[in-house]
């Protein structure tokens, strides 16, 4: 009996790894996501949120028309309660396509197309549009902990730096087109839209360190807990994210034709609000451990 013991012990481990291949597990994740709110639909393809916890607001970036070779003007940044009641549809607008947005210092930093632009989020005056030389498709935004701005260009294969007032090409991710960025631990996680991997980066020596793999059309990044990370999936998809790279799949809404764009996570509020991009609104969801 020994033998077919031993035989048995091995199918069983094979049988409950089944279906976990590059790190994502295909059972129960270690979170769930509750419903709280959703917008009315008159968001026009928001991508990015964030929550400003001075003024007890969110702002949300509108691509609208996406202009593509050219700039239209028609892109505008939304302002919205905590509730999700939209306060003020174009609290900024002539914007191009905005996508990523920041908070450092009372500046929203919005990335579009090719331009950081910087927003006073005391009175929604644009301060100032920093040129970034040859970008092409400038994407999501997020800052260190010195007030220095990193932003993806998905088309380039490109990670731009604005410091000093100054916008310099930063690094060049060759074939990978970066998407998602998040300035954590000292360190910048990139997650790579083509590739579906996201990684870690050491911002002094400019060089990569993988994490988690297989999330398809990596878009948004954010961190939910000490000890694990949301990565969303543009399709449609959300994944939690363990320290150790291991990620389970945990909202799917592919099939329902709604996006999941750039996440982010409130510790305040406990929520976690995902754009939906064709879908017009912005989803807040309780996180449960």
């Amino acid at each position: 009996m020994r033998p077919f013991s031993f035989l048995s012990l091995i199918l069983l481990t094979a049988l409950s790894l089944q279906g976990c291949s590059g790190g994502l597990f295909s059972s129960k994740g270690p979170v769930t996501l509750t419903e709280v709110w959703a917008t009315d639909n008159t968001l026009r393809s928001p991508e990015s949120v964030v929550f400003d916890r001075e003024r007890n607001v969110l702002y949300v970036s509108n691509i609208n028309e996406s202009s593509k070779d050219r700039k239209d003007g028609d892109g505008f940044i939304s302002r919205l309660s905590p509730n999700g009641d939209v306060e003020q549809l174009y609290w900024v607008s002539g914007l191009n396509d905005p996508k990523g947005l920041a908070l450092h210092n009372n500046i929203l930093y919005v990335a579009d197309m090719d331009e950081i632009v910087a927003i006073a989020t005391q009175t929604g005056a644009v301060l100032a549009r920093h040129k970034a030389d040859k970008a092409q498709m400038l994407n999501d935004v997020t800052v260190d902990d010195a007030g220095n701005v990193y932003v993806s260009d998905s088309q380039r294969g490109a990670i731009y730096l604005f410091r000093n007032g100054r916008v310099s090409h930063w690094l060049d991710t060759k074939r990978e087109r970066p998407n998602g960025l998040l300035y954590d631990n000292n360190r910048l996680i990139v997650a790579s839209f083509n590739t579906g991997k996201v990684r870690f980066l050491d911002t002094e020596q400019k060089e990569f360190t993988d994490w988690t793999d297989k999330i398809p059309s990596a878009d948004g990044i954010a961190r939910v807990s000490a000890d694990g990370y949301v990565v969303s999936n543009w399709n449609g998809e959300l994944y939690y994210v363990d320290t150790n790279g291991r990620n389970w799949k945990i909202q799917d809404t592919k099939n329902k034709k709604i996006n999941a764009a750039d996440v982010y996570y409130s510790e305040e509020q406990g929520l976690l609000y995902v754009p939906t991009f064709f879908d017009n609104r912005v989803i807040a969801y309780r996180v449960t451990f």
